[in-house]
């Protein structure tokens, strides 16, 4: 029989697609609801779905220590999708961390402080990042080593961008759409990163769920099919509308002032970009220290699951209105 799952943090932008990947994959499926979310007119009537495709709701906090040790007692795996407005809210899944501790017999504890969670690019780099994403990922390193240290059995999910956030923006955090007459470039635009669709994020993470392979280990989602510049993710956009934009640069130094002037969260968005699509991770990498994860303990899900099919940049962007 497949393992039971408790999402905690199931109705935010990453939790409701590991929700959703959770009951597709055949998993009985539990969602931990707030009180103030099942008040929600929006929530609720997320919620009323997932109970219509199967899910259970238990209502609760994290902040309720006796509740959510009871609900964790009722799965096989914790799926924590807990959201990052700042290192408090992130830290806040050390309360998750303890009460697994208590319930005992959790099979796998995937966590994951979110994009809203670790879900989304490295945290080993957290410290060469501008503030705020120095913070908020530093707080979510941390988490990952309290659950290392707590010795809960854990999969942690990396999965870089997520589709749905920038293609739409033409890699932009500052715009509300598509880009219909300019475009605005951050850095030279030739960096290449990972996009990755928020729906085979949660295929995989169901996948992991079931496969000692990744028992202990941070799972990167790097299928090579999705690297793409934002000259190339721009040039693709121009081939969908049958328009040439007007391509406005924006240099290192323009992009650091502009994170330290804006607020939050396009300040950690700009910051983010900066470190994953200006400075570039492999850049980066060069100055990171031994905090992070050990070669050993990672594994790509491209190699352990050669099978899947991951939802390329071009196929999104045709996807669009």
């Amino acid at each position: 029989m497949l393992s039971s799952v408790l999402v905690i943090g199931g109705t935010g932008l990453i939790g409701r697609h590991l929700v959703i990947a959770s009951l597709d994959a055949g998993h009985p499926t539990a969602v931990l609801v707030r009180p103030a979310t099942a008040a929600n007119a929006e929530k609720a009537k997320l919620t009323e779905a997932f109970q219509s495709c199967g899910a259970s709701l238990v209502y609760g906090d994290i902040n309720e220590h006796e509740g959510l040790v009871a609900a964790i007692k009722q799965a096989d795996v914790v799926i924590s999708a807990v959201g990052h407005s700042s290192p408090l809210e992130v830290e806040s899944q050390l309360k998750i961390v303890t009460a697994i501790q208590e319930a005992g017999g959790v099979k796998q504890s995937q966590q994951s402080p979110t994009v809203s969670s670790e879900y989304g690019c490295d945290v080993e780099l957290a410290e060469h990042m501008l503030e705020p994403a120095r913070s908020i990922l530093g707080a979510k390193l941390r988490v990952r080593e309290a659950v290392r240290a707590a010795g809960i059995p854990h999969t942690i999910i990396s999965s870089n961008w997520f589709q749905g956030f920038l293609l739409p923006r033409a890699g932009n955090p500052e715009a509300n759409g598509p880009p219909v007459n300019s475009v605005t470039i951050f850095g030279d635009g030739k960096l290449q990163v990972f996009f990755v669709n928020e729906k085979d994020m949660g295929a995989v993470a169901m996948k992991a769920v079931e496969d000692p392979r990744t028992l202990n280990r941070i799972l990167h989602l790097r299928p090579q099919d999705n690297l793409c510049s934002l000259d190339k993710l721009v040039s693709l956009w121009e081939n969908k509308i049958g328009k040439v934009l007007e391509k406005i640069y924006v240099c290192e130094e323009e992009l650091v002032k502009k994170v330290q002037e804006s607020s939050f969260p396009l300040n950690f968005q700009l910051a983010v970009v900066h470190a994953t699509i200006v400075a570039g991770e492999t850049k980066l990498s060069e100055k990171a220290t031994s905090t992070g994860a050990s070669i050993s303990e990672a594994v790509e899900a491209t190699e352990i699951y050669p099978d899947m099919n991951y939802v390329c940049v071009e196929e999104y962007l045709d996807g669009l209105p």
